[in-house]
């Protein structure tokens, strides 16, 4: 196909946009080869002014015979107005799409950070609700604990519970339970929880800043002032907390950090202040318990256990010892001349007498044998597991130590002192309380009768003799 140029290349370059001369000049081009029909939009420069119109442009080939583009007929038409409107119109749509994607884009902003906050939200009252539910359980293990702590009978009980119960109630602390001896001259470690090891079993009540203060004592992560001697290892933070009842310091709860935290709120510390007065209130009751238990079943005088205690279980032991197939000794023991004695150095210095002979029988027994004052000057020892003549060698021991005790009132000397004594034993003189003191009763009449500062065997129980 042979083509023809209509449009000399010099017009395109004087009067196109630059920016539209390359689109233009490679449409022209390519319509010059193909025949195709020409279009495209530019900008043409304006002869009176020089500014730039839009125009679009269009040429149609005309063909001979021979199918061969003889001319182009084209026209150009004005379409500036048209093209700003739509410039203007692209523009619109431009911003508006931009402010559209925008407002997308805060919408997503604040549907993520709704989302964000929602999440937190649910996070936190997830962490809420376990946190009630670990608060419930440790203060449902408290109470457990309070009501065990109620019924105990005895302190190693209640130490044992309160050890058992520690490491439950606080499982991120290992720790100690240190109590105040009976003198209160020693803190003494009970026992600890979590693998707890104290260097020492006995400290100085000072050792413990707490008991210093009487107050919580806190040790943060770091810190190496104010470090109680009592803590083997000072590297984890703790805190001491003191036991206290009726205004008394009693011991300590120390708590050491095992999850490494570096310090507590007070919130924190609500738990562990309440698990310390629990324990005091618990030993104070215990102790007091003791205490009327003692002096319903001890002679404040002596003492020694008084003839309430002696009932109570003399006829278990006796029980225990025939299950056994054991003998049990009995002593029944008198002050000699007590009443003289009395009458002599006055009421006041009867009681030092009897406190010295108290004294005597309680240093000089085994801890399973029970010293009793019957009633007056009068004593009865009952002694598990040991044969008449045993019982005999004891007494007559006794009553040795007895004469050598030098007895002083007021800063005076008073007068020596000495005791008879009667000896019967289970069962050869009886198989209940009231035969065996009766023959033991017995006996130690007949060891006044014989002069006194003596022991005396009972006789055989005669057949078909009974006590109560």
């Amino acid at each position: 196909m042979r083509v023809k140029t209509l449009f000399p290349p010099l017009g395109w370059t004087l009067v196109i946009h630059p920016d539209d001369l390359q689109k233009s000049s490679e449409k022209w081009t390519a319509s010059l080869r193909n025949g195709d029909l020409f279009e495209v939009e530019y900008r043409l420069r304006r002869a009176s002014d020089g500014k730039y119109l839009w125009y679009l442009g269009r040429a149609v080939p005309v063909h001979d015979s021979k199918g061969e583009i003889v001319k182009w007929f084209g026209v150009c038409t004005d379409i500036n107005d048209q093209k700003l409107n739509q410039q203007t119109l692209e523009e619109q749509v431009r911003e508006r799409t931009a402010e559209l994607v925008a407002a997308n884009q805060q919408l997503l902003k604040e549907m993520h950070e709704k989302q964000r906050a929602q999440s937190e939200l649910n996070r936190q009252s997830e962490k809420l609700v376990n946190d009630l539910k670990e608060k419930s359980r440790r203060a449902a293990l408290l109470r457990k604990m309070g009501e065990l702590l109620q019924i105990c009978g005895q302190l190693p009980e209640a130490f044992s519970i309160v050890l058992e119960f520690a490491p439950k109630i606080f499982p991120e602390f290992r720790g100690a339970l240190l109590l105040m001896n009976d003198s209160r001259s020693h803190l003494e470690v009970v026992g600890g929880w979590a693998g707890h090891e104290s260097a020492e079993l006995i400290y100085e009540p000072n050792s413990c800043w707490a008991m210093r203060t009487g107050r919580i004592h806190l040790v943060a992560k770091g810190e190496i002032a104010a470090i109680c001697s009592h803590v083997r290892q000072p590297h984890n933070p703790y805190f001491c907390i003191p036991i206290r009842a009726q205004g008394e310091a009693m011991g300590v709860l120390y708590f050491e950090s095992i999850e490494g935290a570096v310090s507590w709120s007070e919130d924190e510390l609500v738990l562990p202040n309440s698990f310390a007065e629990q324990i005091g209130l618990s030993i104070a009751n215990i102790r007091l318990r003791e205490m009327l238990k003692r002096q319903s079943i001890r002679d404040p005088l002596t003492g020694a256990f008084n003839r309430r205690y002696l009932d109570e279980v003399f006829e278990r032991e006796l029980r225990r010892a025939e299950r056994a197939n054991q003998t049990v000794g009995v002593i029944m023991m008198d002050l000699d001349h007590f009443k003289n004695f009395n009458d002599t150095f006055g009421h006041s210095a009867g009681d030092v007498a009897l406190q010295a002979l108290g004294s005597i029988l309680l240093k000089h027994v085994r801890s399973q044998d029970v010293v009793c004052r019957y009633g007056g000057e009068e004593f009865i020892i009952r002694l598990p597991g040991v044969s008449e003549a045993g019982t005999g060698s004891r007494a007559d021991e006794i009553r040795s130590k007895v004469k050598e005790q030098d007895i002083t009132y007021e800063g005076r000397p008073l007068a020596k002192i000495s005791v008879s004594a009667g000896v019967s034993a289970f069962p050869k003189h009886g198989t209940t309380p009231g035969q065996l003191i009766a023959a033991a009763d017995g006996a130690l009449y007949a060891a006044k009768k014989a002069g006194r500062d003596r022991v005396e065997i009972a006789p055989l129980l005669a057949a078909g003799a009974s006590g109560s």
